[in-house]
């Protein structure tokens, strides 16, 4: 994991110079790691209402409810916020950039961004709600940082592969030697959904695990619901971990190529795929 990391920080240093765009983009970031954390407290409240609401004296249950609906309407409130000003920040810092660039070039540096922006936060919401998970139950939350070093290992593999594989493409499109788009679609699709794979697998174990230990009493209903719910959302992680590095790795290899001077021609499917 630390070499993917290792990886997509150089690029996001690379993409976003220092200075304001640089700040923006963590603060982004940031937000975009808190949000998850803020929906599972929504999550436990939500529950402790659910299983033990008649036995909660009534201002008790006013202040949960209240603390509910607050959560809730502030962390989607701060999605849509995140979503949409980070378009104007990456506009920012991508036309701050010294040199001209092509249209194809430029097209690929936007694809690269919103990547290395997706797997930044991404990664910091894995060691957050990971930590998170340690925290409410260390039995089942040290079996999931377990499952997510395992499965990281994995895709990172899958990564280096994909790597290699597309600069295999620009360099024979380079040469213009006929690459299909079936061939460049199904290579990064599956090693996508083979990373999606590993991580489900990893997310039965960790419900098995939860399972175990909450019918041995080490954790209360509210907290096993919230972490089955947590688990869930750490497993869409890993999947949108697997896919977007497998973009990343076409994005930043059609984006080095194109900067060089030497741009590569993608077909309008490969572009929708």
């Amino acid at each position: 994991m630390f070499y993917l990391v290792r990886i997509v920080l150089k690029t996001f240093l690379a993409l976003f110079p220092k200075g304001k765009h640089r700040k923006q983009a963590i603060g982004l970031a940031a937000i975009a790691t808190i949000v998850p954390l803020s929906q599972l407290f929504v999550i436990r409240i939500f529950s402790s209402l659910i299983l033990d609401g008649k036995n909660l004296p009534f201002e008790t249950l006013v202040v949960n409810f209240v603390l509910f609906l607050s959560l809730f309407g502030v962390s989607h409130i701060a999605t849509y916020w995140q979503k949409t000003y980070r378009v104007k920040v990456f506009n920012e810092a991508l036309n701050s950039r010294p040199g001209t660039r092509s249209k194809m070039s430029e097209s690929w540096d936007w694809a690269l961004t919103f990547e290395t922006n997706n797997l930044l936060h991404t990664f910091t919401q894995i060691l957050v709600l990971g930590t998170f998970f340690i925290i409410v139950n260390w039995q089942s939350g040290l079996v999931n940082v377990l499952l997510i070093l395992t499965t990281m290992v994995i895709i990172k593999y899958m990564f280096i592969k994909q790597t290699a594989t597309q600069e295999a493409f620009a360099l024979a499109q380079r040469n213009k030697e006929p690459v299909t788009a079936f061939a460049k679609v199904a290579a990064r699709i599956k090693s996508a959904e083979m990373g999606t794979l590993v991580a489900n697998a990893a997310f039965v174990i960790s419900l098995s695990a939860l399972l175990i230990f909450s019918l041995q009493g080490a954790l209360g209903p509210a907290d096993a619901v919230m972490l089955f719910l947590g688990f869930r959302m750490q497993n869409n992680n890993l999947g949108q971990t697997s896919g977007s590095l497998m973009r990343f790795a076409r994005a930043k290899t059609l984006s080095e190529n194109g900067n060089k001077g030497k741009p590569v021609k993608t077909d309008d499917e490969d572009e929708l795929g």
